[in-house]
């Protein structure tokens, strides 16, 4: 079973490698704001999402399963506590690299999509600021009882 358990810690790895992969196109996608290459990554990017899914409930299903094969195993522990269970000193070394690395994939692909969200978060902005000038839309940046003070300008003589 350890053996099932180091495949499954293999295939997320290589899924969150993906993933970081793509982070880092999209995050050159979104600088360009090229909107059709974008729209093709999310599909791409939903796909390993949910493949990634699919191996986390593998992952428990299977420490639930050790779990109730070892009575010194609880489903509270940490990992590095559960590998400390694993008979084969080289099994253990094997999983212990694994989970390190996968760790660190999974911070790094969050610090990513961190940094894509905050330019996404520009951008639509930068959209709703060019939308409001184009329509003639003035806010006052200010709040009072009633919010922001909006008008309209009329940038088209509809009467000519």
């Amino acid at each position: 079973m350890w053996e099932e358990l180091e495949k499954i810690l293999q295939a997320l790895k290589q899924e969150y490698e993906s993933l970081l992969a793509l982070g880092k196109k999209k995050h050159g996608i979104l600088i360009s704001v090229d909107l059709k290459s974008l729209e093709n990554l999310l599909k791409e990017e939903d796909a390993h999402t949910k493949k990634v899914a699919s191996l986390e409930n593998a992952r428990k299903a299977l420490l639930t399963k050790l779990a109730s094969l070892d009575k010194t195993l609880r489903p509270d522990m940490k990992m590095t506590e559960i590998y400390e269970a694993v008979a084969s000193p080289k099994r253990r070394v094997s999983l212990e690299k694994l989970h390190d690395e996968l760790t660190e994939l999974v911070d790094e692909t969050v610090k990513q999509n961190e940094v894509n969200s905050i330019l996404v978060h520009g951008a639509m902005q930068a959209v709703s600021a060019k939308l409001n000038q184009i329509g003639g839309a003035d806010a006052t940046g200010a709040y009072g009882k009633k919010g922001d003070i909006v008008t309209h300008k009329k940038k088209f003589d509809f009467k000519a």
